[in-house]
């Protein structure tokens, strides 16, 4: 599941009138330079988080029947699951937004905020689209839940609908809490350049903001640019982009993941086990279990990457596991549990038929053996031009089978 930086940044948004809990949390992050240090003070803002979780927690209990203080709950385990990836933080992220709303339905746009984000982090996206629009009716003149209901439309594969909202948005697009949105929309719609483009001038302002900016929003940038660097084959960057990243907070699992991913890319393999090893250390993920395999795979040791690739087909179907669709390439590109998948994918795509929706029921056709099929899925989802040399890579592999 995705820790995206609109998901994050719901969290600022989401208090009355965000900008309140945006300044107590900004006041809190410190900046660091070296890994030390920067371990420290990760490490302190967890802390201090966590304390925070415990005082409205606190206050929720005093006062069961406020609406505000659920919101700041809420936003803080939706930071919380940023920071860790453990979904239960997105239910009692719901869990607190929906209790808001029983206590006030009225003018209360900061929990439909935080609802709509803690949906779609648990990738429920029908119901997030329900949230946003609802959002967007209490709030018509709000950019942010306008960008919300575009992020979802994009995630469910009404590219016409996003279309016409993230158009609007143009001249407002170099806004935080816009920017990721905005950057998803361009990649998906054929523009890659200009996603980075705009991703890049909003890592430099963060850079710019220094201590003012939430060092975890920093080192998302760099995240988010090192990951499409590495899509695009441009691994020098992307090892630049990683390392800045991990040089902010150097226990985030995301980036030990990415660091992974990029040493496997490179034929750095007992690199790419370490780190992954170390990632999956901090947060159980099935497509790190995958990399880390591969790397024994590639090694000559096919007993140890059978035990990681093992892991990875236990955790995907744990309760947890749910429908994502990172797991199920990987576990396909594996040649596991192929009907299952094919199964579960055309019933996702009942409801979102995104590019990468059809880009995964194309892959799963095609392990399948239905080269036919495959081929007809992958021309929709290669119709909107989106720019992704892996989803290029898997339909150059479908038109060359027999």
């Amino acid at each position: 599941m995705r820790a995206s930086l609109p998901v994050l940044l719901a969290m600022t948004t989401a208090a009355s009138g965000a900008a309140v809990a945006l300044r107590q949390w900004k006041d809190r992050e410190e900046s660091a330079g070296a890994a030390a240090v920067a371990t420290t003070s990760a490490a302190e803002a967890r802390r201090v988080r966590d304390e925070d979780i415990r005082f409205f927690e606190e206050r929720v209990a005093r006062d069961p029947a406020g609406a505000l203080d659920l919101v700041h709950l809420g936003s803080l385990f939706l930071r919380r699951f940023g920071d860790g990836g453990d979904e239960r933080d997105l239910v009692s992220a719901e869990q607190a937004a929906r209790r808001s709303l029983d206590n006030r339905s009225r003018r209360n746009a900061p929990a439909r905020q935080l609802l709509t984000a803690a949906l779609l982090g648990q990738h429920r996206f029908s119901e997030a689209r329900v949230a946003a629009e609802r959002l967007v009716a209490t709030s018509p003149e709000d950019a942010v839940a306008q960008a919300t209901l575009g992020e979802v439309l994009l995630e469910l594969g009404q590219y016409p609908e996003a279309d016409r909202v993230f158009r609007r948005l143009q001249p407002r697009r170099f806004e935080a809490a816009i920017a990721p949105r905005y950057a998803r929309w361009l990649e998906i719609r054929g523009q890659a350049g200009a996603a980075r483009r705009l991703l890049e001038a909003e890592r430099d302002h963060a850079v710019r903001g220094g201590d003012i900016v939430p060092v975890a929003q920093r080192a998302w940038y760099e995240l988010r640019l090192g990951e499409l660097a590495l899509r695009f084959g441009a691994h020098r960057e992307a090892g630049q982009r990683i390392s800045a990243g991990l040089a902010l907070v150097p226990d985030d699992w995301r980036l030990l993941a990415a660091s992974a991913r990029l040493s496997l890319a490179t034929g750095d393999l007992d690199r790419a086990i370490a780190l992954g090893d170390s990632s999956l250390g901090r947060h159980f993920d099935p497509a790190t279990l995958a990399a880390v395999g591969d790397a024994w795979l590639k090694k000559g040791d096919p007993a140890r990457a059978e035990e990681y690739f093992r892991a990875m087909e236990a955790m995907s179907r744990a309760p947890s596991g749910g429908f994502h669709r990172t797991w199920y390439f990987a576990l396909l590109n594996h040649g596991r549990r192929i009907p299952e998948l094919l199964a579960a994918v055309q019933r996702d795509l009942a409801t979102r038929r995104d590019v990468y929706g059809y880009d995964l029921l194309a892959w799963a056709l095609f392990k399948s053996g239905r080269v036919t099929e495959a081929r007809a899925a992958m021309a929709q989802a290669l119709a909107w031009g989106t720019e992704d040399p892996e989803l290029r890579a898997r339909a150059r592999a479908i038109d060359a089978a027999q």
